[in-house]
């Protein structure tokens, strides 16, 4: 007799691949086979999975219309199944199956798409959080952090999400999304890459692009790195480019290190 954790194994592997043989014996047959039986999960489950990808990807849906885009979705199902309840969470690393799949090759800037809508739809379920507002800098700086006493660690916000993508993947969903044909036949799918800062902020989730300095800089700090660690490494505004982002509420909190690193705090706005 098989144990449990053996026929979820085998339900799994009869949902995802097909295979019905080691879990049929153990389907009750009331009004329909074993294998129908199967099959009506395994296509529920397929159905309910691709609509969540669909929901995460409307972009790439248009792009390339509902009969692609399933077999796409059947190709990162079967590449890379759920492994949590929270479909919001389904969809990681979906523009990386993209890239492998022949049938796509021609489309060069389709995972570049895939990999800005799926930054959207993580900054739009991230979870709520503080967000730091300039009052709140400005005091760590005047009590006398950041000033040789020690440094800080500016941490971003839960939605910040900051991409490096080869092709102008942000217009090419706006004018999809938009229905607006001028507007896609006037995007040059080959004026790459471009950089951008993706969170979500009072109006909803938006996106920004950076000049490629700004947005290194900016994902060092969000890296960990200190403040005064880029401050000397870099010749940027960096002043002008930190007003820019806690204007946008990009960041969360702020961490002292003292500099004999014995110390660490945390501040932030409620």
């Amino acid at each position: 007799m098989p144990t449990l954790h053996e026929v979820q194994g085998a339900f799994g592997r009869s949902l995802l691949l097909g295979e019905d043989a080691a879990v049929a014996v153990h389907v009750v047959e009331d009004g329909f086979t074993a294998t129908e039986r199967l099959a009506i999960y395994r296509n529920t489950s397929r159905s309910v999975l691709t609509e969540a990808l669909r929901l995460s990807h409307p972009a790439v849906d248009r792009l390339v219309g509902r009969d692609f885009f399933d077999l796409l979705s059947a190709r990162f199902i079967r590449a890379q199944p759920p492994r949590s309840g929270d479909l919001n969470l389904y969809g990681v690393g979906f523009a990386d199956v993209i890239a492998t799949v022949p049938e796509a090759a021609t489309l060069a800037y389709l995972p570049d798409v895939a990999r800005f809508e799926w930054g959207l739809a993580c900054a739009a379920n991230a979870p709520d959080g503080p967000r730091l507002d300039p009052a709140a800098f400005a005091g760590a700086i005047g009590d006398g952090r950041g000033d040789g006493q020690g440094d800080l660690i500016i941490e971003p916000h839960a939605s910040l999400r900051l991409l490096h993508l080869d092709h102008p993947a942000d217009a090419i969903a706006d004018a999809v999304l938009s229905d607006d044909d001028a507007a896609l036949g006037a995007v040059d799918v080959t004026d790459g890459p471009v950089w951008l800062a993706v969170h979500r902020g009072p109006l909803g989730v938006e996106a920004e692009r950076l000049t490629p300095e700004d947005w290194r800089c900016l994902h060092r700090l969000c890296g960990g790195e200190s403040l005064g660690s880029l401050l000397e490494t870099s010749d940027r505004d960096i002043a002008g480019l930190l007003a820019g982002q806690f204007l946008k509420g990009r960041f969360s909190a702020i961490r002292f290190i003292s500099s004999n690193g014995s110390a660490v705090t945390q501040e932030s706005s409620q």
